[in-house]
């Protein structure tokens, strides 16, 4: 996954990707649907952006989980009073229950299968209290990716400057990702490359999957933070 860039996440990302705003999102959507909620589970946590604001905005309690341990230690570095864990979201478990698990930013795509994903939203069930919700932002379903595209990205701040390429191929429902970075520093440039593989879920799919896991009712809104599409599952008290 980041395995090749976790110091440079923040870098690239947050010269384009609005963390504040879509926390604000989150944590209305999370005042509407679970009024009481305090603590907070955030799987794919990342370098801890969504968690930071929404701790230090909205109040809520979150902690962290991830399968990069750069973003761990980063997301560690931010919020020294929350809890991290760097484990696989699909087999997962901790000593710890919450009233509110969120997945963001479409890491749930990184699973390879509809087993996976069953497994994931599982460990996210067992993880919750009675009452709880469970908040998935999805990656593309099929037929809205188009394979060969090219984006680019460039940032800079303090001396490093980065340029990070990423080009796209469809290999049945996997999305394979390449990302080139080349990273510019005083001593010269680097150059890196980093393969990411996502999975294109249909929409009856991630339902079907939540239905697996033991939640009986979930609710889909095709926009979401950023146009990605939301899901929302919650459980009985």
């Amino acid at each position: 996954m980041f395995s090749e860039s976790p110091e440079l996440y923040d870098l690239i990302y947050g010269s384009f990707k609005d963390y504040e705003t879509e926390s604000s999102e989150i944590a209305g959507l999370l005042a509407r649907i679970a009024p009481e909620a305090g603590q907070v589970l955030d799987v794919g946590c990342g370098t801890g952006e969504h968690a930071r604001h929404l701790r230090r905005t909205h109040g809520y309690e979150v902690d962290g989980l991830d399968l990069e341990p750069g973003f761990i230690e980063l997301a560690q570095g931010k919020m020294p009073g929350a809890r991290f864990w760097c484990a696989d979201m699909a087999e997962f478990s901790i000593d710890a229950t919450f009233d509110a698990v969120i997945c963001l930013f479409s890491s749930i795509g990184y699973l390879p299968t509809t087993e996976a994903l069953t497994s994931a939203l599982s460990c996210f069930r067992a993880h919750l209290r009675p009452g709880g919700v469970v908040v998935v932002e999805p990656w593309f379903e099929p037929g809205q990716w188009q394979a060969g595209r090219i984006y680019a990205h460039t940032s800079e701040a303090e001396g490093i400057h980065v340029v990070r390429m990423s080009h796209s191929r469809l290999q049945g429902r996997t999305t394979l990702l390449t990302f080139h970075y080349l990273v510019g520093t005083e001593n010269g440039i680097e150059h890196r490359t980093e393969p990411h593989e996502m999975t294109l879920f249909t929409r009856d799919e991630m339902i079907g999957s939540f239905a697996a896991a033991g939640f009986a009712d979930v609710d889909y809104d095709p926009a979401g933070p950023i146009g990605r599409g939301l899901y929302t599952a919650r459980l009985s008290k």
